[in-house]
Formats: structure tokens, C-alpha cells, sequence
């Protein structure tokens, strides 16, 4: 075990007093001299043509200083996902209920609302597409007849399916042809919303030197930037993002969201003006996901090995592809070594709001439909469920649905580990059982850079382009302290702007520790270098022989010899480099796995169908806990958000015309402290071969398992296997009455036919 100094060690963020003493400032807490208020008008129909908008009456409305409409944009399609299919505001159509259709700049939110209830809308109606089973199919109303058109557009069978991804490995009809047991089942998960806490927010104003700078709440302020200039039609150099903190995320913010209408406000007026989702808003207006439906057929031999899977999975993506359907290939085996298999992923249209990201897109619908499946061919075989994963996971060496071979992990270790401590197996009495998930991730990667420069106090200052949402900032500072050998509290992180902070990839996919940390720990090194490289001329003795530690550069071999941090930076200002700053780069990382398994134990009223969860264990390989008090916290917090998925949360949309019927808190049922077991979390530490001090990623993992974990301890329980989500009271109870209530099923047959006509 290595002996670091800050590494290991628990700290509190460095932006806690901040945050609990209220001084944290949010992009809501923004105020400017002569500020307007924007508020939002959104469509009521599912599906239809704008005859005519007509603003005067709002613009007649006193303190009412602008309104726009989709005609007041240029007229600019952008994407959130692979293909350019949206306008940033309805233009000839709206698409689903909640686009926005015109946005009002007035002196305060009041007189805003009134100016919104005197714009009037004519529409005609058009054919609705809401239900994804129905959509994909031949001859039915198109969403988007110009699809062909799109920028982007290209994997696609056409009609409703707007992408298709897939991934083929080896002769998977004759493995089945093979296998001594054949499985299928189709699965569906729930629409469900981020549950974020603090509302979208942002504040736009247009500078003296014609700039727009933009206050945002966002997870990605580089992707807001470039966004905002397509669909303004402006150059990037007059646009400035500042990423405000963040009140939770979790995907949702990651793109553009609300800016652009603010900021056309403010160009218009010249004012600055304001727009805070309310929380309505926040169910209706940004990208939830949706439901989707998930059919898996797994061929398993005697011996109980599996040898070919094939997989069909149909993402709803609502009106536009936003964070779309790779995981239903990528993630589609599991932790299984499976060595035969057919992948594939349809995103398809409705008349829904549009998808964004939630934890890892998807992968948690498909982590339910994976685990579920094998827990049921367990059972069916009579293996234990835990023996059966273990029989068929990864091990290191086998290759990866991408072609990758899997490096070193704990994968089993977090199963032995999770065995232990519910000392599985056990006979529960009737009415109370466990059950087992397993997760798996890859450490998120992407576009990283860092700068580090030292002070003439000897403190150093960070700069990277990062937004900071659940401490990574500290775990960051940590990476810098360590590598530096000085104390936590020596590394100022700096407040950053897209002008400011070197280009990075948004806040997301558990990447920040993974690949920032790395820019950050390269940064640092190359800062040592540099340090070494003066003290070196300082010490009269050559660089190899020095070492960083105590906010000292000291001769390795007499210690005594040393000068300081402080010196080194003073001295480097008269120095013929100059002052002595560390810079790094990256666009991406290597393959790191990252594996997590949970247990439940529940217990169910067999009366009611409520189920409790009594105990829940968990164990993920970190790598390394570069902060195990905030690695513990966002474990803690992911299967907390699991759990919600799996028992109660649920955004439910109306059938008929793809409504958000419950958009706030009250309806929408989030879970609350009590509903919660003590979550006992294990830290496996197998240390990846790229990650800043073998670090993996730590976030996406613990929200994938609870559904699939708390559904095999309801059939460990009660003996019904519920292929649906949430596990309601209403459901469990109707499955223990021996009432079926499944009723989403997916046309094999006619998918392999229409892909099979498309090539």
C-alpha cells in the first residue's frame, strides 16, 4: 500500500463553507443593474402546424420591453445527440407538449406572466406518434417526414427510428443452435426525471464590447458556448459562458438548455435579462428519459455458461434524439463474458418531450433488463445467482463488447465482498428476500486540460475547465497537494470561464476525477519538473536527485539541503522561464472498468404488496479513494437514486397525447430519508494502470443495480418475477394475485426483417 499524504484521507470539499454559509452563488442569485425577467410560452398541442403567433397585445402590455418567437432565431437546426433534427424554438410545427414557442422580457416575473397569456396561438393538429412500440412499425404517422434530411442522419432504418446502433461478435445462431437452454424475456423501464434541485437558471447580457456573457447553470459550459453560437449564429470568441454552482445535474444540464432565449432578449433590448425555471418547468421543459422497452434472449449451455445473447432494446427518445441509445449494444452483456452475440439499439420519435442524459443514458434501463434476465436463468437452472454471475463474469484479458481486453479489476472482488457481508447464501423467511446486481461502467474520458502555477507564497493555483458537482473539486486539489507534496489547504481552485479555463469536456459520465484528475496530475508533474529544474541551478546538484515534499524541493540524500516553494517562485520570476506554470492536455483515456454489486433484502406485505427495503450492501472497485468520505457520499447517493427508480419515482405521460402528468414534487414520488435503509457501502481498491493514482470513476455504477437487485429480492421473497418498472405496491400485489399485467411486447421478427430489407 502506498503511503500517500492527502490521498486516502478524508476531507471535507473546499467549498463547504461556501455552500452551508449561504455565500455559494447559483446562477438564480445573479442580479444586474436594469435586469429583465424572461418567462417561457410553451405549446399545449402534442403535434402541430403554427398558423400564426400574434404578439401585439403582449407587447402593448406596459413594462413588457420584448417578445420572440422561433421566427425571431435564425433559422438553424443543432443537436443534442448524433443527428441536427431541433430548432431551438418551434418555428412552422410544434412536436411535443412544452416547446417553447415564444419567450417574453419584462421588468419583473409578474408582469412576464400576464405578457405570456396575451400572445396568441393558432394550430392545427396534426397526427400524434406516442407510443415507441407503435412508432417503429411500417405505415404509421411520421414524426419527422424530412428526416433523410438531417444533418447527421444516416444509421437509421428511417420511419421513427432515428438512429440504430448495433454490434456483432462471432455465430450467434449456432451458438444457439449449440446451447442447452434457450431464455427470453422483454423487460420495460420507467420515464423518469433527473429530481435535480435547484431549477435551470441563467442570466444573458450583451457587454459594452458587443460579447454576450452568459451566468449559467450547467454541467458543460464549452458545449453551452459552441450551442449558442450555431443557433444565434454568432462567432465563439464573442460568446463567454460562466458556470455557476451547481444545485444537482445528474445529466440534465449538461447541454444547451434555456440559454439562447435569454440571450436573444438581451441582444434585443440590450438589457440584462433573467429566466429561472420554475418547477414545472424543470419536469416539462429539459430532457427526462424515457421508457424503454428491452428483449433478451440468452443461450446458456448444461453447464451453465452463456454462450450468445442476442438483444433487441427501443429507446423512446421523445421528438428529438438528445443523449440516445448506445448502452442498449454497450451494455447489452453485462459483466458476461458472453463470446457470441447480437446487439442492437433502436432510438425512435414520439411526440414527447426530448431525452436527455440521467446517470450513464440508459444504461440503468438495461442494467435492470440484464440483471433481472440473469437472476431468472439462475433460477431456472437452479444455480445459485451469485455462483451463476460469478461463473460467466469478466475476467481479466477477455475482450469487451467494443473489442477492448479488459485490464486488471475487482469485478470479483466486489462479489465476494458483497457475499460476505450478507453472508449469502441464506433462506430469508417467506416474505423477506435478497437479491443480487452486478454493474458495470467505464471511466468516463473525453477532452481535459489543467494549468498550475505557483505563488510567491508557495501555495499553488488550479485551473481547469471543469464544472464542479459533488466535490471533484477537492478530489482535484488532492491529486495537485499529492503530486506537489504540500497540504491540501496550499491549493487555491480557481473560479472559471470559458475565456479564463482551457477547453474541457462537460461535468459527466464520471469523468472528472478519472480524466481531469489525469490533466491535473500531468499539469503537476510537468510544474515539478519545472521547480526541480530551478532548484536544480539553486542546489548545485542535478534534478534526479530532488524530491517535493513539505512545500519544500529538498536533495534526496540530505534533506537539510532544500529550498522552498516560496523561494522557488520568487526566483522564477527573475528566471529566464519566467514563472513557473504546469500545463496539460488530453483528449481521452484508456479503457478502466468499473464494477459495482449490490444486495437487497427486502420485505413484502403479501397483503398490499409494499415492499421495504431492510439492508442494502454495496461494493464498487474505486481504484484508488483518492477522498473516501466523498467517494462514499456520491456511492451512497447513487443507489439512494436507485432505490427511488426502483420503488416509486415515475414520470408519468399521458397515452394518448404524451402530456408530463405529474410535473412537480408533490406527485412525483421522490424518495424521502425514511424511506430509506442504512446503505452499507464496501470500497474495493483495485488500482486502474491510467487513473491520476490508479483513481477509476466512482458516480454512474451504484444507480444502475437497485431495481434489478430489489426485483430478484421480491421473487427471493414472494416468488413473482416483475419484468417492469417501478416495483409499485399496485404491481407486486397484482403479480402475487396472479394477474399479469405486462403488456409491452416487441416485434422481433418484423425488426430483423426491416433491417434486414434496409441493407
Amino acid at each position: 500500500m502506498v503511503d500517500y499524504q492527502v490521498l486516502g484521507k478524508n476531507h471535507v470539499r473546499v467549498d463547504a463553507l461556501e455552500k452551508v454559509t449561504g455565500h455559494a452563488t447559483y446562477a438564480s442569485d445573479v442580479y444586474l443593474p436594469e435586469m429583465l425577467m424572461c418567462k417561457l410560452l410553451t405549446s399545449n398541442r402534442s403535434h402541430a402546424r403554427i398558423v400564426s403567433i400574434d404578439v401585439s397585445k403582449a407587447l402593448e402590455l406596459p413594462g413588457v420591453r420584448a417578445v420572440i418567437t422561433g421566427k425571431d432565431f435564425p433559422d438553424v437546426f443543432f443537436g443534442s445527440g448524433a443527428v441536427k433534427d431541433r430548432r431551438i424554438m418551434a418555428r412552422e410545427e410544434v412536436y411535443y407538449i412544452g416547446e417553447p414557442v415564444a419567450a417574453v422580457a419584462a421588468d419583473d416575473e409578474m408582469t412576464a406572466s400576464e405578457a405570456l397569456e396575451l400572445v396568441q396561438v393558432e394550430y392545427q393538429d396534426l397526427d400524434a406518434v406516442v407510443d415507441p412500440l407503435s412508432a417503429i412499425k411500417d405505415g404509421g404517422s411520421l414524426v419527422h417526414p424530412d428526416l433523410p434530411d438531417f444533418e447527421g442522419y444516416g444509421f437509421a432504418m428511417g420511419g421513427n427510428n432515428c438512429t440504430l446502433l448495433d454490434a456483432d461478435r462471432g455465430d450467434v445462431d449456432q451458438a444457439f443452435r449449440d446451447a442447452g437452454h434457450i431464455f427470453e424475456d422483454t423487460y420495460h423501464s420507467q420515464a423518469i426525471n433527473q429530481g435535480f434541485l435547484e431549477p435551470m437558471a441563467c442570466v444573458a447580457n450583451m457587454e459594452a464590447n458587443n460579447r454576450l456573457t452568459v451566468w449559467a447553470s450547467t454541467q458543460g459550459p464549452y458545449q453551452v458556448r459552441a450551442q449558442l453560437a450555431s443557433v444565434l449564429d454568432m462567432p465563439i470568441f464573442r460568446i463567454k459562458v460562466i458556470a455557476m454552482e451547481l444545485g444537482g445535474g445528474f445529466g440534465a444540464k449538461l447541454r444547451l438548455a434555456l440559454e439562447a432565449f435569454p440571450a436573444l432578449l438581451a441582444m434585443k433590448t440590450g438589457r440584462p435579462v433573467k429566466l429561472v425555471n420554475t418547477r414545472e418547468e424543470a419536469f416539462t421543459l429539459n430532457g427526462p428519459r424515457l421508457a424503454t422497452n428491452i428483449h433478451l434472449k440468452t443461450g446458456v449451455t448444461k453447464e451453465g455458461r452463456i454462450i450468445a445473447r442476442e438483444s433487441f432494446s427501443i429507446f423512446d427518445v421523445g421528438a428529438y434524439l438528445g443523449a440516445g441509445p448506445n448502452s442498449g449494444v454497450g451494455h447489452a452483456l453485462g459483466a458476461y463474458n458472453i463470446p457470441n452475440f447480437r446487439l442492437r439499439s433502436y432510438g425512435v420519435y414520439t411526440n414527447k418531450l426530448y431525452v436527455g442524459s440521467y446517470r450513464a443514458s440508459g444504461v440503468a434501463d438495461m442494467n435492470f433488463a440484464v440483471e433481472s434476465h440473469t437472476d431468472a436463468i439462475a433460477s431456472k437452472l437452479g444455480m445459485d445467482p451469485l455462483e451463476f454471475r460469478m461463473k460467466n463474469a469478466l475476467r481479466e484479458g477477455d475482450t469487451t463488447v467494443s473489442g477492448a481486453k479488459l485490464p486488471a479489476n475487482g469485478l470479483l472482488q466486489t462479489m465476494d465482498a458483497v457475499k460476505q457481508r450478507l453472508g449469502l447464501p441464506k433462506n430469508l423467511k417467506e416474505g423477506r428476500g435478497v437479491g443480487i446486481a452486478v454493474g458495470e461502467w467505464r471511466s468516463g474520458s473525453g477532452p481535459s486540460t489543467a494549468s498550475i502555477s505557483v505563488n510567491e507564497d508557495g501555495t499553488v493555483s488550479l485551473l481547469t475547465g471543469s464544472v464542479d458537482i459533488s466535490g471533484s473539486d477537492t478530489s482535484l486539489a488532492q491529486i495537485a497537494a499529492e503530486s506537489l507534496g504540500i497540504e491540501l489547504e496550499q491549493v487555491i481552485v480557481a473560479k472559471r470561464d470559458t475565456d479564463m479555463a482551457p477547453f474541457t469536456g462537460p461535468s459527466g459520465g464520471s469523468r472528472i476525477v478519472f480524466s481531469q484528475g489525469k490533466a491535473v496530475q500531468m499539469a503537476a508533474n510537468d510544474t515539478r519538473q519545472k521547480l526541480f529544474a530551478l532548484a536544480s541551478e539553486r542546489l548545485g546538484v542535478p534534478a534526479e536527485a530532488l524530491e517535493c515534499r513539505g512545500g519544500q524541493v529538498y536533495v534526496q540524500d540530505n534533506p537539510p539541503q532544500a529550498v522552498s516553494l516560496s523561494q522557488l517562485a520568487r526566483m522564477s520570476l527573475t528566471s529566464r522561464n519566467g514563472p513557473i506554470i504546469g500545463l496539460a492536455a488530453l483528449s481521452s483515456m484508456p479503457y478502466a472498468p468499473v464494477f459495482n454489486t449490490q444486495g437487497a433484502e427486502v420485505l413484502v406485505d403479501r397483503e398490499t404488496g409494499q415492499v421495504r427495503v431492510t439492508r442494502f450492501v454495496q461494493a464498487q472497485d474505486v481504484g484508488t479513494a483518492i477522498n473516501p468520505m466523498g467517494v462514499e457520499g456520491q456511492l451512497d447517493g447513487g443507489a439512494v437514486q436507485g432505490i427511488g427508480r426502483a420503488l416509486s419515482e415515475e414520470l408519468i405521460i399521458d397515452p394518448d397525447t404524451g402530456q408530463v402528468c405529474n410535473p412537480s414534487l408533490a406527485t412525483y414520488l421522490m424518495p424521502l430519508a425514511v424511506d430509506m435503509p442504512e446503505i452499507e457501502t464496501i470500497l474495493v481498491e483495485v488500482p486502474s494502470d491510467d487513473g491520476p493514482f490508479g483513481a477509476r470513476a466512482v458516480a454512474e455504477p451504484p444507480g444502475f443495480g437497485p431495481p434489478a437487485a430489489i426485483a430478484n429480492a421480491i421473487y427471493d421473497a414472494v416468488g413473482v418475477r416483475i419484468k417492469e418498472l417501478p416495483l409499485s405496491a399496485e404491481r407486486v400485489l397484482a403479480a402475487i394475485q396472479g394477474k399479469d399485467g405486462s403488456k409491452y411486447s416487441i416485434d422481433v421478427e418484423a425488426l430483423r426483417k426491416a433491417e434486414a430489407e434496409q441493407r
